[in-house]
């Protein structure tokens, strides 16, 4: 996966093929707002939009050191308020931010790195975002914590990170809140590794938490999934979901009732596939994995989505050593069969790193350097994916665009993205509430594309991950 990896990002650095595409039907979408506005280097957006607000984490770069920054919009978008350096008071680097929303309630988490340690901190709003309380530290100061991810469900406030054990195995580590993040309780671990677990996801869905992640100690990479009914206090036993002989990761997973799906990339054939699995009994066992893609080339970094009893798949897909697109599969019956994949980018740049969204419509959009830099692409489906409207450009600025978060609410398409030169992104945001033939100009903003490589924070902080991938 390493070549696959180094392939993309080479290919998308060199890519100079120009080709046009046609802009029939294109989404409308309003001038980018630039909401970071610095000359520090600003990378790795997060965004959260609801009936509160629409909220923005980031890190930024400065002076040798790095912070965790918010913004926030009251006004559907149009303006956001002035950045709020949230990990400005610690000593260190902080990255890897990761942030949720209930209510007037916004809970932002991360890693902050100090002198070859790190551990996860935690701020709260309790005001929509207007002010946040100091940052506390949530993670045992002895160990070495990092990768932090979150989730909220009622009161309750989860998280769960990697941590670094005396062996030098990383395992899975669980907290939870039952007062708003007003306290947590003692961290309980998931996992007793001999290998490495890899970076986890959480899902909280009323008194159940959902956890997943990749791990080789049986001496191959395989996705596990653990389930508590509980509001966190116990876990069920982990269940092996992809369970093959092949390296599996970069798991994914969505929760509708009782039924869990999940979707990874996985080499058991040879080549990376995208496989999908379900269960129907809330994640108690899993049905045989299917191979979405089955193209005989490598097909990674999936995305998906569910809405009633359909199943929208999107990820990369290797069409030759120069050349990558967008792919994307659909089951209409909860995910039993799924009808063959369609090429929705289809051109002759580097496309990469989909991400996709069902509310009635589905949009899928992803990163391009078809015109000859980075720029961000969005299509949209409003015949259950049955047909897409040809891609549009939303960044088309003079540097590059990377990094792209998306959300819709109501109807609205809300954009994210980094943009810019090396040392200096920016945080960019745009919205579309309609999908029509004119959209206006984008604003011009300096700046050039990076991200912010998992490689590179687990070197900051000491985490070296002994991962296949």
């Amino acid at each position: 996966m390493k070549i696959l990896i180094a392939v993309i990002l080479t290919l998308f650095i060199l890519s100079g093929i120009v080709p046009s595409f046609a802009q029939v039907a294109s989404p409308g979408f309003a001038n980018a707002v630039n909401i970071s506005n610095t000359l520090s280097d600003s990378q790795s957006p997060e965004i959260i939009v609801s009936n509160d607000g629409i909220f923005v984490l980031w890190v930024e770069n400065k002076s040798g050191r790095s912070d965790v920054f918010f913004s926030k919009s009251t006004d559907g978008g149009n303006t956001f308020g002035t950045p709020v350096d949230l990990s400005g008071s610690l000593q260190g680097q902080s990255d890897y931010a990761a942030f949720a929303q209930k209510d007037k309630n916004v809970y932002v988490i991360w890693q902050t790195s100090l002198s070859g340690t790190a551990e996860v901190f935690l701020t709260r709003s309790s005001d929509g975002g207007t002010s946040f309380e100091k940052p506390i530290m949530i993670s045992d100061t002895s160990k070495l914590a990092a990768f932090p991810q979150i989730s909220v469900s009622d009161n309750h406030v989860y998280s769960t990170w990697l941590e670094k054990s005396d062996n030098n195995s990383t395992n899975i580590v669980f907290t939870k809140s039952v007062d708003k993040a007003s306290s947590f309780g003692t961290p309980l671990y998931l996992t007793h590794n001999t290998g490495n677990a890899g970076i986890p996801k959480i899902v909280a869905d009323g008194n159940q938490v959902y956890l997943t992640w990749e791990d080789n100690s049986n001496g191959n990479f395989e996705i596990y999934l653990s389930k508590s009914d509980d509001y966190g206090a116990s876990f069920h036993t982990p269940v092996d979901i992809s369970n093959n002989v092949g390296q599996s990761g970069t798991p994914q997973i969505v929760i509708s009732k009782d039924n869990v799906y999940a979707v990874w990339m996985d080499n058991v054939s040879g080549n990376y596939d995208i496989l999908f699995t379900k269960s129907t009994d809330g994640g108690k066992s899993f049905g045989t994995p299917v191979d979405l893609s089955n193209l005989h080339s490598d097909s990674g970094y999936p995305r998906f989505a569910v809405s009633g009893n359909n199943v929208y798949v999107t990820w990369t897909q290797t069409i030759s050593r120069q050349n990558y697109d967008i792919f994307f599969a659909k089951s209409t019956n909860n995910g039993e069969t799924f009808d063959k994949p369609v090429n929705l980018s289809n051109n002759f740049g580097g496309s990469g790193w989909p991400q996709i969204l069902a509310d009635g419509n589905i949009y899928v959009s992803w990163v391009d350097s078809t015109p000859g830099r980075f720029d961000i692409f969005i299509t949209k489906s409003s015949d259950g994916g049955v047909t897409f409207e040809n891609p549009t450009n939303i960044s088309t600025s003079k540097n590059e665009s990377y990094d792209n978060k998306m959300v819709a609410l109501n109807n609205a398409v809300y954009m994210v993205w980094q943009e810019g030169q090396r040392g200096n992104h920016t945080i960019s945001f745009s919205k579309s509430t309609t999908f029509v033939p004119e959209f206006g100009p984008f604003a011009s903003i300096a700046l050039m594309v990076s991200i912010v490589a998992i490689i590179g924070i687990s070197l900051r902080s000491n985490l070296r991950l002994k991962t296949g991938f």
